[in-house]
């Protein structure tokens, strides 16, 4: 059985699917390892993958702080713009990550994180899933944005070419 310190050295070496290999049979045979949940999130590619990882150490350690940061390091980053005009995003993935999914705390940490067969299945509230699906008050203010950036770009492009209009004015005379 590998170690945990073999598989580290593996991924520092750049062997991923090896250290991956080895950080899943560590899994496998102690489910419960911490550090082996952490080092499979850090070879995996996949966001979904990474955050059953962290979701699992959590399991098994509330306070564990790589995995907290690991979580909120996936989560979408906000749309200083969206935010400015209270609107909520508009992709599915993004509208639904806003509401974490409700999970039993009383559950084993899922064995294979990167089969499809293995993945847990975790529930999302209703609410999320029609803030997602309702497009039509997000669509109102591309518009009104428009509207702006045009006057905007009219008012920028006077006050320039009334400056360059002055200063010629004056080089010439």
């Amino acid at each position: 059985m590998p170690t945990l310190a073999e598989a580290k050295q593996m991924a520092d070496q750049g062997a991923i699917q090896q250290a991956r290999l080895m950080y899943e049979t560590i899994i496998q045979e102690n489910p419960r390892y911490e550090e082996a949940w952490l080092g499979l999130a850090d070879v995996l590619t996949e966001a979904e993958d990474k955050r059953v990882c962290y979701k699992n150490v959590l399991k098994i350690n509330k306070k564990n702080r790589v995995a907290k940061e690991g979580l909120r390091s996936l989560e979408p980053q906000n749309d200083p713009l969206r935010a400015s005009f209270d609107i909520a995003p508009t992709d599915d993935g993004a509208a639904a990550e806003s509401s974490p999914p409700i999970e039993d705390e009383e559950e084993a940490p899922t064995q294979a994180t990167t089969s499809t067969k293995a993945k847990k299945v975790t529930k999302r509230p209703a609410a999320a899933s029609t803030t997602a699906t309702s497009s039509s008050a997000n669509d109102t203010p591309t518009p009104i944005l428009v509207a702006f950036g045009l006057v905007l770009s009219v008012f920028i492009f006077a006050i320039g070419s009334g400056l360059v209009y002055y200063l010629l004015s004056q080089l010439s005379s």
